[in-house]
């Protein structure tokens, strides 16, 4: 009988830590996905609008990572967000673009995108880019929080961080950069406004294949 209920009882620790890491992980992502979704100008009921502050985007897709031993549905390997332009007065963009967003929060800086990630989305984009053919994809890292907010947002495109080979499906990381040097050049993504803009930047700043490093 005991031994039964020490059984029982080991079971019970296990799912009981098990839940509150995945929990804790997860409350902490989701908290931070809804704090970009309140902050990025969308449309509530996804329509357009011509009023003084009328919405940018219209939210097409917000994930959700579903998953058990492995086992995990297709759409698990999108970004957390697809955004579509619905408006008419941007330079940037047209009504129809798609932009995709991968929201990272983290309690400390930390810039770091794992290879498999990055191939997972780009190769997510090249099988579904008749049906969401996808402008740009963002990284958007949230680092700390306090008083219902992140202490500091950067909204940062892919290719500041790493450049993509449509012809061969490679990923190249920059050669060379510490950690200081990236904390330094993502500051020019640093998210100084209210509202989030996901502006693709026309500095020159993308990782040229030939050197391995920023041009």
């Amino acid at each position: 009988m005991m031994e039964i209920l020490n059984r029982i009882i080991g079971e019970l620790k296990e799912a009981l830590q098990y839940f509150k890491e995945r929990t804790k992980h997860k409350y902490y992502g989701d908290r931070f996905e809804e704090w970009v979704v309140m902050h990025s100008n969308i449309s509530k009921d996804g329509m357009p609008d011509t009023g003084k502050h009328a919405p940018f985007w219209r939210l097409l897709e917000w994930r959700g990572d579903k998953y058990v031993n492995g086992y995990r549905p297709v759409s698990s390997s999108a970004p957390d967000l697809l955004l579509e332009c619905i408006s008419n007065k941007s330079s940037s963009y047209v009504s129809g673009d798609i932009i995709a967003v991968e929201c990272k929060w983290r309690s400390t800086v930390n810039f770091f995108i794992p290879k498999s990630d990055a191939e997972k989305y780009e190769k997510y984009f090249r099988t579904n880019k008749i049906r969401y053919p996808v402008k740009h994809l963002f990284y958007l890292f949230g680092f700390g929080w306090s008083r219902n907010a992140p202490e500091a947002v950067y909204v940062i495109p892919s290719t500041a961080l790493y450049e993509y080979d449509e012809n061969t499906f490679e990923i190249t990381f920059p050669n060379g950069e510490s950690m200081k040097e990236k904390q330094l050049r993502m500051e020019d993504y640093k998210v100084q406004s209210k509202t989030l803009i996901y502006a693709f930047p026309e500095n020159g700043k993308r990782l040229s294949s030939r050197t391995g490093a920023f041009d």
